[in-house]
């Protein structure tokens, strides 16, 4: 099972835009492309001139260049921006928050001259927003948008993305090396969320610490797909909900993943044998997490959890199966419809850093229908450390519990 995981690592990296890709894609239509389909993205997008989108590297070595990548890369023809975070009202509530962008580019920049006219737009903009508390009714919305006429965009100075009114400013490290601050606001159902964004780490650069155990850019040839993914893990959030003639005040933290490169991703194995589950956790003792599960879809041999752990002052260290236990409760939440039956309560140890952590669903149901069911959600954590008590939040995905045609 080891050497699966060697060879499996690679990909699971960029199952990250696979996945939020899906996330967003109208659902409902029996025609609709399975979760994780290595060919469902690249046949989505319009054939003509899909050569003339650049191309990486799998073998290369990347060291991001800031704050120029935390911006648009628009030579590539998809590029995803997924912040999940957690708030806290003023009264003690609590919510998940989700917000995916995804960009599908139509022409290369500069491709037959450019384009004559400022309606022409050379790539589509999709977005969903969710904003899940822990009792109550979800507010969802999604948009989607041509890159034209101001109706949505990017930018690198700042680094900015919008969607009509939607805006996520990321912030990072700004040229002289310092943290800049950011923004983000989202409107659905009536509702508006107004929020600033400080960052308080470095970004980091997730695929390359998960395929070299954190010790820096991979080596030797097989480094994984052709992507590039860099993560501001600790965002601080603070604003307000405004909603029914009201405000409330809300704080918190975020994390966002930002992916880009081309289309058709080769992720056909968790179709096969495979399934993974995906754990991104942030504790209130301003360390993070990331963790996959790898298991086989049928069961038997022994699952093998892997972790990114992110220290407070930003250091990272890779913990594998030896250094940490993750396995599900018995809790577990049944689609409506019987099809698929989920795990929603986890425990996460590992004893080399005092850490034991209790992880649940935020609310059970956050199931989601693509083609392939996925659960995905809010989560919210208590634990401990070294005898002091931790807690926190995240995003959950869950994979691979329903049958093939469920």
């Amino acid at each position: 099972m080891r050497s699966l995981l060697t060879r499996a690592l690679p990909w699971l990296a960029v199952a990250l835009i696979v996945l939020g890709a899906w996330w967003l894609w109208p659902g409902g239509d029996a025609a609709s492309p399975r979760l994780l389909d290595p060919a469902a993205l690249a046949a989505a997008l319009p054939p003509d001139g899909q050569d003339s989108f650049a191309a990486l590297d799998a073998t290369a070595d990347w060291t991001p260049e800031l704050p120029q990548d935390l911006g648009p890369h628009p030579a590539f023809r998809t590029e995803l921006w997924d912040l999940t975070g957690q708030l806290r009202a003023d009264d003690g509530r609590r919510y998940g928050l989700r917000l995916t962008l995804v960009r599908l580019g139509l022409r290369a920049p500069g491709e037959d001259g450019g384009r004559a006219s400022g309606l022409a737009a050379d790539a589509l903009l999709l977005g969903r927003f969710a904003l899940v508390p822990e009792d109550g009714e979800p507010l969802r919305a999604e948009r989607a948008s041509r890159t034209a006429a101001g109706l949505a965009g990017a930018t690198t100075d700042p680094p900015e993305v919008w969607l009509e009114d939607w805006r996520l400013r990321s912030g990072g490290a700004d040229s002289a090396g310092g943290l800049a601050a950011g923004r983000l606001a989202v409107a659905a159902e009536g509702a508006r969320l107004e929020l600033a964004l400080t960052s308080e780490k470095a970004p980091v650069t997730p695929a390359a610490s998960l395929l070299t155990g954190g010790a820096g850019a991979p080596g030797g040839q097989d480094r994984g797909p052709a992507f590039r993914w860099l993560a501001q893990p600790r965002l601080g959030l603070s604003g307000r909900l405004l909603r029914d003639d009201a405000e409330t005040r809300v704080s918190g933290s975020a994390w966002l993943d930002h992916v880009w490169g081309g289309a058709g991703v080769g992720l056909a194995g968790t179709r096969g044998q495979l399934a993974l589950n995906r754990f991104l956790l942030q504790l209130d003792d301003a360390s993070e997490l990331l963790c996959i599960h790898l298991r086989r879809r049928a069961g038997g041999g022994t699952p093998v959890p892997t972790c990114l752990v992110i220290a407070p002052d930003g250091g990272t260290r890779v913990l594998q199966r030896r250094a940490l236990t993750l396995a599900p409760k018995e809790a577990t939440w049944r689609s409506s419809d019987g099809a698929a039956t989920y795990p929603v309560a986890w425990r996460l140890a590992a004893p080399g850093l005092d850490l034991s952590l209790d992880i649940r669903a935020l609310q059970p149901d956050q199931e989601i229908m693509l083609g392939e069911r996925l659960w995905s959600g809010a989560v919210a954590i208590d634990g401990e450390r070294a005898g002091e008590p931790v807690a926190g939040g995240g995003r959950m995905d869950l994979s691979g519990y329903a049958p093939a045609d469920g």
